[in-house]
């Protein structure tokens, strides 16, 4: 009975982190979606799908937007940028909400012709809403491009 018990537990494990893991990857199909819809794209279809009805959304100068203002801005951004590439650092997932840590790099493209490099550092808070995940809340901070 004993050996029936921890034979279960094992199994019962293995499940439990195959789904964790299957949630992680979800988001983090949904953080490169975001990123490439803002950076990449400028796909307003895009962003009205993933971002939530009342989000909060905080740029790396301190500028926070809401929904509305965030889509609006994002498709007007004169810059282009090229070489986008976002690393995840961390997911912590507590039922229906995940909250992620990634960076970003990527070669800004400035309207005058110039070129910058951007490093931001990103939290975003994604909360389920049905059967698709919603950002709800981001804040960037830039870091050292070091």
């Amino acid at each position: 009975m004993k050996k029936l018990l921890i034979i279960l537990l094992v199994c019962f494990s293995g499940v439990v982190a195959t789904a964790q893991k299957g949630k992680d990857t979800k988001i983090e199909d949904k953080v490169q979606a975001l990123n490439k819809a803002i950076f990449v794209k400028k796909d307003s279809s895009a962003l009205e799908n993933l971002l939530g009805k009342e989000i909060i959304y905080g740029h790396s100068g301190g500028k926070v937007e809401t929904r509305q203002e965030m889509i609006k801005n994002a498709l007007a951004n004169p810059s282009t940028y090229s070489d986008v590439k976002t690393e995840v650092t961390n997911v912590i997932s507590e039922k229906k909400v995940v909250v992620v840590r990634h960076i970003i790099t990527a070669t800004e493209n400035l309207k005058d012709g110039k070129t910058a490099p951007l490093k931001l550092g990103v939290v975003q808070t994604w909360i389920k809403e049905g059967k698709d995940w919603k950002l709800i809340g981001r804040q960037a901070v830039k870091l050292p491009l070091q």
